[in-house]
């Protein structure tokens, strides 16, 4: 997860609500907006240079004649008011009006133009048309005979404008969380030095600096803990709220807030290469990769405008055409009021980027729409065993000796000597283990690893070397020309095996047992209950691998795989026509993690298997794979929702517009109204609730 990857390419984002735009890096110099919205409002409250002042008295002046207007126009639809006195009053509206569309239209009529020269239509167009023909024609009846609608002319700007402010305060809320992390990290640390300790800038700090973090502070680098201990709250990374307790040697994350004790941290990344920057990259290149759903609502609402203009021509034309002109301009006008591409055009787009930072908000990046789109569809999940499924900690439980004239202590030793140069959580399990025994460790040249097998080299042990080969017991056997070891898992009862091999015999077996994850039962339990399969694809031993699903509650195994079996399996799955989820945190995981439609990749794996998910779970709590699924399924029933929604509106609306069956202020109310409606549904995501315990799931 390297931040480099998502910042090579432009960082262009709206200028009021912070999201990213997905324009090519020459197509504007300016300030820019990501919709119609934002440049609106942007310009009402003054975000740009110093109009501010002056744009916030425009509105509150051009909102308090809009009102005005209405409650005439209201007298004369009661039809209360003597006849000589209407003529002055259909005067005094015009008078009215007349101002303020000067002050409430030049926000449209700017972005029309702009819209237009760029051979696009979009709302402001339509607000323009059809409030200045509203105007327009009835300006011509004031001075004579007709109906006028100047209460429509003028209110069509003010409601939209509201809608906008809206509509904008709600994208602003998903840009929040960017701007949220990014003030996690404090502005200055302390920095341990043999000339003393001095407060500095963060952007001075350095790999292989000491930071002192002392009680209540916030860590300014990832590194490892050198001294002291405490307890750190992790919630903004995680989503677990329970503060967790450090000790020596252990790892800390830049922005996490430290407790009651002092702690001294080596920074082991800095600067732009910490891990919430890595976050922080990673989300705003979620933010510009659309879903399918997406794509779909922008093209539809590109085919919208024009596609309106030509229902109100028509309208004009065939109510002329039966000789009621009048009639036909007011159709028409309804038409252009009543339209309502924001539906179709915002709130898709809205949905996804809420879900997004939704699962952000509880410690996990999803690298775009497309993904939460296809999280939605998972049919069948398969899992990693060690450190995905199981807690990755596991215990030596026995070292097993199978040559006379080899003793558990020499197996011991030189199997932590060639491990120490694997980095495999088995290998540092036989590293403590032999040194708690006081089992001297030596060294090792030409080691040679094989991922998800096992390695070799030459290991150079109490004076004496000889090429020793480590693994499981299949690829030990292999290696020995398959002449031993044919009762490969006998009396491991359920431990992972790593046979020890030197001289082309079988010396050695060491034991391991590894404890299932507490949440582990309850997220199979909660997979099924949403439908999905689950399946234990695992490179360890068949024997270990089936006591781990055993108590996990997964029924189908398959171990021991190796990296391209694994690959060759989830490939199978999707081959099938199945949407393939795969759960890891190793490198062996890597290959079928990058293979699935949905790669889900443990914070605490490696970085290979981070990058190779399009998921990473950083807090490494399995009970979220179901909350993932169920969060990007609520999404896609809102956004169906949005479609269906959308289409029923514009459906109604338009026809009962292009009959005649819609007064133009009425279609200026129900058009705000269904913005507001597709608005309000799209937010319920930023309340989906958090995950529950291990032991209580619910799809919402």
């Amino acid at each position: 997860m390297e931040p480099s990857a998502a910042t090579s390419a432009p960082r262009l984002s709206c200028a009021h609500c912070g999201l990213p735009i997905a324009v090519s890096a020459n197509s504007h110099s300016e300030v820019i907006y990501c919709c119609s919205a934002c440049r609106l409002v942007a310009l009402v409250v003054g975000k740009e240079q110093s109009e501010h002042n002056w744009n916030l008295v425009r509105l509150g002046f051009g909102t308090l004649l809009a009102m005005n207007i209405m409650m005439i126009s209201l007298l004369l639809y009661s039809g209360s008011l003597e006849t000589t006195l209407i003529p002055v009053f259909r005067l005094v509206l015009l008078g009215l009006a007349t101002p303020a569309l000067a002050i409430l239209l030049p926000p449209f009529l700017s972005g029309a133009l702009r819209e237009c020269a760029a051979r696009n239509l979009n709302l402001d167009t339509l607000v323009a048309c059809g409030s200045l023909t509203a105007y327009c024609v009835s300006a011509v009846h004031a001075l004579g005979t007709g109906a006028v609608y100047f209460d429509t002319a003028t209110m069509l700007p003010v409601l939209v404008t509201f809608g906008k402010i809206i509509e904008s305060s709600a994208k602003t809320k998903a840009a929040d969380l960017l701007h949220s992390l990014q003030t996690l990290l404090p502005a200055s640390a302390l920095r341990v030095a043999a000339s003393g300790t001095d407060e500095v800038p963060l952007t001075t700090l350095q790999v292989g600096d000491e930071i002192r973090v002392r009680p209540g502070e916030r860590v300014a680098v990832d590194g490892l803990i050198l001294e002291g201990s405490s307890c750190i709250e992790e919630a903004a990374f995680t989503g677990e709220f329970m503060p967790r307790s450090c000790q020596p040697g252990e790892r800390v994350i830049a922005g996490t807030v430290n407790g009651t004790g002092v702690m001294l941290v080596r920074a082991e990344r800095v600067g732009s290469e910490v891990l919430l920057h890595g976050i922080v990259s990673l989300i705003d290149q979620a933010w510009r990769n659309p879903s399918r759903a997406e794509r779909i609502a922008q093209r539809a609402a590109a085919l919208f405008i024009p596609a309106t203009v030509a229902v109100a021509a028509g309208s004009l034309v065939c109510w002329a055409l039966s000789g009621n002109l009048g009639q036909g301009m007011l159709s028409a006008l309804s038409v252009l009021v009543v339209a309502c591409p924001c539906t179709i055009g915002i709130a898709t787009p809205l949905a996804t980027s809420l879900a997004i930072a939704r699962a952000a908000r509880a410690g996990i990046v999803v690298r775009g729409g497309s993904v939460m789109e296809e999280i939605a569809g998972v049919e069948v999940c398969y899992f990693d065993k060690t450190g995905t499924l199981t807690e990755g900690k596991p215990g030596l439980q026995q070292v097993v000796s199978f040559c006379p004239s080899t003793d558990q202590r020499e197996i011991l030793g030189r199997l932590a000597t060639l491990e120490a140069v694997s980095g495999h959580v088995l290998g540092k399990t036989v590293l403590r283990e032999a040194a708690a025994r006081g089992c001297v460790v030596g060294s090792v040249s030409a080691p040679l690893a094989v991922p998800g097998s096992g390695m070799s080299g030459d290991v150079f042990w109490q004076g004496i070397t000889k090429t020793v080969t480590a693994g499981s017991p299949s690829f030990v056997r292999a290696s020995l020309g398959g002449g031993q070891g044919e009762d490969l898992e006998e009396g491991a009862d359920g431990c992972s095996i790593v046979d020890v091999a030197w001289e082309g015999s079988l010396r050695g077996r060491v034991l391991f047992a590894d404890a299932l994850r507490p949440d582990a039962r309850g997220c199979i339990g909660a997979l099924e209950r949403q439908g999905v399969a689950t399946i234990l694809l695992s490179g360890d031993s068949h024997a270990a691998a089936a006591s781990a699903a055993s108590q996990a509650g997964i029924t189908r195994v398959e171990a021991p795989r190796t990296p391209a079996q694994k690959l060759a399996a989830v490939s199978a799955g999707s081959s099938a026509g199945k949407v393939v989820a795969m759960v890891g945190d190793g490198i062996n995981d890597a290959p079928a993690l990058a293979a699935a439609q949905v790669g889900i990749a443990f914070g605490a794996g490696t970085d290979l298997a981070r990058q190779a998910g399009n998921v990473v779970m950083i807090s490494g709590c399995l009970r979220q794979v179901p909350w993932l699924i169920g969060l990007s399924r609520q999404t896609a029933r809102i956004i169906y929702g949005n479609f269906a929604l959308s289409f029923a509106y514009n459906s109604i609306a338009l026809a009962a517009a292009a009959f005649g069956l819609l007064h133009p202020l009425l279609a200026a109310l129900a058009m705000v109204a269904s913005s507001l409606a597709v608005l309000a549904n799209s937010l319920r995501i930023s309340r989906y609730p958090d995950e529950p315990g291990p032991e209580g799931y619910t799809e919402s």
